[in-house]
């Protein structure tokens, strides 16, 4: 009889499949199937190929009598036969179920698993599933995939298993090489690999094999295998980012989504260019491309360095200063004449242009922080290491961000709401002190509260509030805040503070004292954190606003709340003289219709509506932390280029 083309399952489901087998045959009525071929047998293909990366090449083992209940090819035998696209099981046990067949019911088992061998003149249909004779190169990508080797190839156990049941799908066949060599899938996959720096990503994270010409078999197969993998390496790496974002901190929990691994495979397998495919994993957010345009720029400027402002007294228009030569060369602006001293209306406007791009106060006046923003980046290859580490944190946004979304930007210290790609409200924010930073995440404004309490968090409680209490009782009620237990306020005198604040919980009525204002905005999310009015309004004069407990304070709540309110609660002709008749009083509830996505972000770099590349202070350090874990601390390839970067 002709043998079924079984593939031997990686491990540990070999054992789960040697069970079926064993049980298969005993409910048929026969004998155990031997299973381990005679060693003198000879081999269906050549032997000695060895291959690069880590087992040995398995030759095809000698025909072997057994049940053909449940051939290798079939569509049942995977969940992403008939779907690339299809979710991929999670859990082990479902696995093992969705990739092997099931085992026929005792009343069937012989009809099914004993095959009858008909009369030479009988013209009988077959029991089984016909089998598919494979093509040489097929067989040999099917050895390959036999051996438990996908390990070493870089990629995820979600992603090898979807390598299995994309080639178990369609028999074995190729994509990305043929008889040949690479066919045009594998060229545009390498071509793709090769320009990976455009999108500031390393090609050498993607391995492309060297074929020789008129390469064997083997090595044809080998070089399937490698690029179906390093495709799906590029697409995670594209879509969702190099690491996991909260190796930096647990207040780093962006929402990432994840490429499909059988529709990354299928995808390049039913289109003529393997390359646009691939690239349209990266983000397509604008301030994405222009960051990527950016780069692009900074590559072919990669020689010219910004000229140095040098320290000194504070340099206020009108003026005469020996810098004023020198940041006229950094802002691009022409004196009357040749080393013209005078810091003159002309110089002073393109200072205040440069203060306003980079969140400073425009009064022209240049002072410590706007000229160690003015100096900050000095190295090119400074430049190329700053865009990619932004570039990377795009990566961690949802690809779809909302059509109306807010989005606060922690070290621009902003507040912006877009609606169709265009910003229709932007306002100053306070966020978190470095010591209590504001988290990175994702989530949707659900509901607005109007005269909230403050209920204090434990942490702040134990930390901050516990001290004083002890030495006076009575310290938070001058505050106005008020001690809880068991929902009832209870007289702060009457309490042991040395014992802690187990059971006791702290909050503050609303009014005019609440540290949240009169409204905040909320979000659900594992930080408990949420936008919220405030009562110290004067810090948002300040250009560097890291002041809360990581909470995000916003100036001019009501002018917010109006852009909300209509976008949340639309027909109602919302404005903030009729949100601000609302306040006072008991505190309220208000649910959006229409939740409202909120992006929590971190970009130290950006391009401006102006088309400038800007920067801001890494007021977390998050920004060094994601080019240290990118290696841009020390030598980066930039499409094809190796730059030196600073120590």
């Amino acid at each position: 009889m002709k043998r079924a083309l079984q593939r031997p399952l990686p491990w540990p489901s070999a054992g789960r499949a040697f069970t079926r087998l064993m049980l298969a045959a005993v409910l048929a009525g026969g004998a155990l199937p031997a299973v381990f071929p005679a060693a003198a047998s000879g081999t269906d293909a050549p032997a000695g190929h060895a291959m690069p990366w880590p087992p040995e090449h398995v030759s095809i083992s000698p025909a072997v009598d057994m049940p053909a209940a449940a051939p290798r090819h079939t569509a049942a035998a995977t969940p992403n036969a008939a779907d690339p696209a299809a979710p991929h099981p999670e859990d082990p046990q479902e696995k093992a179920a969705a990739a092997a067949p099931a085992v026929p019911a005792p009343d069937a088992a012989a009809k099914v698993s004993a095959p009858s061998v008909p009369a030479p003149s009988e013209t009988a249909a077959p029991a089984v599933p016909a089998t598919v004779a494979l093509s040489p190169l097929a067989e040999q990508v099917r050895q390959v995939l036999a051996v438990p080797a996908l390990e070493g190839l870089g990629i995820t156990r979600r992603e090898q298993d979807a390598i299995q049941a994309f080639y178990a799908a369609r028999q074995d066949a190729p994509v990305f090489v043929d008889e040949a060599g690479l066919n045009a899938t594998g060229r545009g996959a390498a071509a793709r690999f090769a320009a990976a720096g455009e999108d500031g990503l390393d090609p050498a994270d993607y391995a492309v094999p060297k074929l020789a010409a008129h390469a064997d078999l083997p090595a044809l197969a080998r070089a399937e295998v490698r690029l179906a993998a390093s495709t799906l390496l590029y697409a995670r790496h594209a879509q969702a980012g190099r690491f996991d974002p909260s190796r930096i901190s647990p207040q780093v929990t962006p929402l990432r989504t994840f490429p499909d691994p059988a529709a990354v495979l299928g995808g390049l397998a039913s289109t003529s260019d393997a390359s646009a495919v691939l690239v349209a994993y990266n983000p397509t957010h604008k301030g994405y491309l222009a960051l990527k345009a950016k780069l692009a720029q900074s590559q072919s400027h990669s020689g010219a360095v910004p000229v140095h402002v040098p320290a000194g007294p504070t340099l206020r228009p009108g003026d005469v200063d020996a810098r004023v030569p020198a940041l006229r060369a950094r802002l691009g602006v022409k004196g009357a004449a040749a080393g013209d001293r005078l810091y003159d209306a002309s110089l002073a406007s393109a200072v205040m242009t440069f203060q306003a791009s980079a969140g400073l106060n425009a009064d022209g006046v240049i002072g410590p922080a706007t000229l160690e923003t003015l100096n900050r980046v000095d190295n090119p290859a400074d430049r190329h290491a700053d865009i990619i580490a932004n570039m990377e944190r795009w990566r961690w946004l949802p690809r779809d961000l909302g059509g109306t979304y807010v989005m606060v930007n922690i070290p621009e210290y902003l507040v912006r709401v877009v609606q169709d790609g265009a910003t229709i409200h932007q306002t100053r924010v306070v966020v978190g002190k470095p010591e209590n930073q504001t988290p990175l995440l994702t989530h949707d404004m659900e509901y607005v509260v109007l005269n909230p309490y403050w209920n204090i968090p434990p942490s702040i409680a134990r930390k901050e509030m516990l001290p004083n209490l002890q030495r006076d009782p009575y310290f938070l009620a001058r505050q106005g805040m008020e001690v809880v237990r068991n929902g009832r306020v209870v007289d702060p005198g009457t309490v042991n503070w040395a014992q802690g604040v187990g059971g006791y919980s702290f909050r503050q009525p609303p009014g005019e004292r609440n540290a949240l204002g009169r409204i905040k905005f909320m979000f659900p999310n594992d930080h408990s954190v949420y936008l919220h009015d405030t009562p110290s309004k004067a810090l948002f004069a300040n250009d560097k606003r890291a002041y809360s407990h990581g909470c995000i304070r916003v100036q001019d709540p009501l002018k917010f709340a109006e852009v909300i309110f209509n976008i949340g609660m639309p027909g109602q002709n919302w404005t903030d003289e009729k949100i601000g008749k609302m306040l006072g009083g008991a505190e309220r509830y208000l649910t959006l219709k229409q939740r409202i996505p909120v992006h929590l972000v971190y970009f130290t770099t950006f391009v401006d509506d102006a088309g400038r590349l800007v920067s801001r202070d890494d007021v977390y350090g998050t920004n060094a932390k994601v080019k240290e874990m990118l290696h841009l601390d020390g030598e980066q390839k930039v499409a094809g280029r190796s730059l030196a970067l600073p120590r």
